[in-house]
């Protein structure tokens, strides 16, 4: 009886406390191989000649730079290598890196970029922020109404409050109410601080440089900048030596990529359209970063209302605007003394009163020698101008649903004025409207204005036209309206604004007529220094109004939120595709490693190493990379100069939309290699150890 039911029990199978045992090993594993598999994708990113070097780290006895190393028998020496091979490998790395940072730091490369935003946007957290340091717990008997911050919140608030009470310009009722928020949020630190090690490190004076700073901040500015020049220099560099530690069969894989040409060829096209379509979103984020970058002037201060976010928001009297230009400043923004006070620039004045156009048609500078009695009478070169948005009826066809859109006016009280200080021409055969803003044709009365290109192409679209030209018109505003000039706007965003006067009857009627919405200013020192010391000085010293001004440059780098949306875009579109990319060369190599396994059995048996085996494979994949994305980086760069349009945005309402000119420049090649390289390195590591891995009579069969 008993030896039927064990019998019974067998042919059941295991129980069921053993079958999910089994199970939950079989998952463990299956976590533990996953984890080792993306540990050792990881690594390919590395040098191969640094890893080469540290092989021993991992199997003592194998050779790398000789043809023989006499076994390790003892677990004294096999430390001893490991440690060893493991500190050259990390030596060569840093020579390696530091090399490729010196290299790139002597080449004429341009300041900043999209990719060093994205470098520091990847690397923007301190080491504070890391787990080792967590914050504290908000307690469960927080009072009511009452928010809980954490210490980076915290610390922030404190900083806040400390300008606002530091402010000469501030409301005494303001103040008050912010030194009694201050006193409680100094409170709050004194008490949660001993308790806090994030908190304590944050406010310690010789670690908070260190521990609290965003990680970019900790590395070679060059390497934040620059990233893809020093990673594909630092590959190139690799690959040299490479070659120079031993024996590749080069030619071997080379021969056999050219007789396997249609799965090479059909391979190569995946990294082409990969990296074609990487380049061109690049291109475009680049045209817009470009487009802030030169639309700022390094001298122009903007002027805006207090707590405006963009001009549309902003009201400025125009009473105010004679007393802001006079504003003189002897200090910079950091407090030091200038050598003498900096304040607006001036322009000559005719007999009227009214800045003084030359022959030319711009306006004549007041001599540096200009005696008092003229300087006194002189001109200052501020543009007052008022921005508004719009809405205009698109011209449909017969049958098609009515559409709108949104056109940005610019109205000037000078047009000379304001093209001098944001440096803006017309085109030939264009003049700048009347002070009137009224232009009579053919007996007919338009209100006259000048287009930026963007707007001229706009425009022009409805009537068949490229773009509008001098004497063409359109309707804005139940009015119509005519073209005095094509302005030169390009690189900056005014290519999508319409200018015309203040007292164009469409802006009076808008409400616009007696405020401005910004007043930009021009520096007698035309530098970013002068600039910032203004806005420094009517921002937070300026007691008649209060005011928000900004550097020009410091304006428009404002406005990325939409640029870095876009890279954040780009980087998931990429990641997405790299994943494909990743499997497809995988899946072609191993395939090419499979029709070839007696092929590597008699490598080994020539005396080609493991590594060696190794490197040829990864290489044979580097170079199905290296020309389909060279290719790519090809075709991407036809983008180069093709119009789009966008919107900029400071991330807190507002905006402008702009035209604007996608930009393939050597960064984004330079971007676009290094992602072909990385690709084929993430797609060519596994196949390659799956061929070292092999055994010379087990290939053999």
């Amino acid at each position: 009886m008993d030896t039927n039911l064990s019998t019974a029990r067998a042919l059941d199978g295991p129980s069921l406390p053993a079958r999910v045992f089994s199970q939950a090993v079989l998952f463990v594993r299956t976590i533990l191989r996953l984890i080792g598999t993306l540990f050792v994708i990881g690594f390919s990113l590395l040098p191969l000649a640094a890893l080469l070097v540290a092989l021993p780290a991992v199997s003592p006895n194998e050779a790398v730079l000789t043809d023989t190393v006499r076994p390790a028998r003892s677990w004294l020496v096999r430390s001893l290598r490991r440690a060893f091979a493991f500190g050259t490998g990390l030596v060569v790395l840093v020579a390696l890196f530091a090399f490729a940072i010196e290299f790139t730091s002597r080449l004429p490369l341009p300041p900043g970029g999209q990719l060093g935003t994205l470098a520091k946007k990847v690397l923007g957290s301190a080491v504070v922020d890391l787990p080792f340091f967590p914050d504290d717990k908000e307690p469960p008997s927080l009072p009511s109404g009452t928010t809980w911050l954490t210490p980076k919140e915290l610390l922030e608030r404190q900083k806040t409050l400390r300008q606002s009470v530091a402010k000469p310009n501030a409301d005494p009722l303001l103040r008050a109410e912010a030194e009694k928020e201050l006193a409680k949020v100094d409170a709050e630190l004194a008490e949660r601080t001993p308790n806090v090690a994030k908190l304590r490190v944050m406010q310690d004076p010789v670690l908070a440089p260190i521990l609290a700073q965003p990680l970019w901040t900790l590395l070679p500015p060059t390497l934040v900048q620059h990233w893809p020049f020093v990673f594909l220099i630092v590959y190139a560099t690799d690959l040299g030596l490479l070659l120079l530690i031993g024996k590749v069969p080069l030619s071997y894989n080379l021969r056999y990529l050219w007789v396997r040409r249609r799965d090479t060829l059909l391979t190569a096209v995946v990294f082409t359209v990969v990296v074609a379509l990487v380049v061109v979103l690049l291109a475009f984020v680049n045209g817009m970063y470009q487009l802030n970058e030169s639309t700022g002037v390094p001298g122009n201060v903007l002027v805006l209302s207090e707590g405006s976010t963009d001009e549309i928001f902003s009201n400025l009297g125009r009473s105010d605007a004679n007393d802001i230009e006079r504003v003189t400043v002897d200090r910079d923004a950091a407090g030091r003394p200038f050598p003498k006070p900096v304040g607006v620039q001036r322009v000559t004045t005719g007999s009227d009163g009214k800045p003084l156009v030359g022959a030319d048609g711009k306006l004549v500078p007041l001599p540096a020698d200009a005696p008092a009695a003229v300087r006194d009478k002189a001109a200052y070169l501020a543009s007052r101008e008022s921005f508004m948005v719009m809405n205009q009826p698109v011209p449909v066809k017969p049958g098609e649903a009515a559409r709108r859109r949104l056109l940005q006016v610019r109205a000037l009280e000078n047009p000379h004025v304001a093209a001098a200080v944001h440096n803006i021409g017309l085109y030939p055969g264009g003049k700048w409207f009347p002070p009137n803003s009224v232009e009579t044709v053919g007996g007919k009365t338009y209100l006259a204005c000048c287009v930026g290109e963007g707007a001229a192409g706009t425009l022009g679209e409805d009537v068949g036209k490229r773009r509008l030209e001098p004497g063409d018109t359109f309707n804005l505003g139940d009015e119509d309206w005519i073209v005095t000039g094509v302005m030169n706007t390009q690189g900056t965003t005014y290519g999508s604004e319409i200018w015309t006067g203040v007292n164009n009857t469409v802006v009076t009627g808008a409400g616009r007529g007696n405020k401005y919405t910004t007043m930009v200013l021009r520096m007698e020192d035309n530098t970013d220094a002068a600039s910032r010391a203004m806005a420094s000085f009517l921002s937070d010293n300026y007691t008649q109004v209060k005011l928000k001004a900004y550097s020009e440059p410091d304006y428009y780098k404002e406005l990325t939120k939409t640029n870095e949306s876009f890279l954040v875009c780009i980087v998931i579109v990429a990641v997405v595709m790299a994943i494909g990319g990743v499997f497809g060369v995988m899946n072609t190599m191993f395939a090419s490693i499979a029709a070839r396994i007696k092929e590597v059995g008699v490598m080994r048996i020539l005396g080609f190493k493991r590594w060696q085996i190794l490197i040829a494979f990864m290489l044979e994949s580097l170079t199905i990379a290296f020309v389909g994305g060279l290719l790519g980086c090809v075709l991407g760069s036809f983008a180069n100069g093709f119009e789009a349009t966008s919107n900029l945005s400071g991330g807190q309402g507002g905006g402008k939309s702009v035209a604007l000119k996608m930009i393939v420049d050597f960064q984004i090649l330079a971007a676009g290699m290094l992602f072909t390289l990385v690709l084929g390195r993430l797609g060519g590591l596994v196949p390659a150890l799956s061929a070292m891995r092999m055994e010379i009579l087990e290939s053999l069969r």
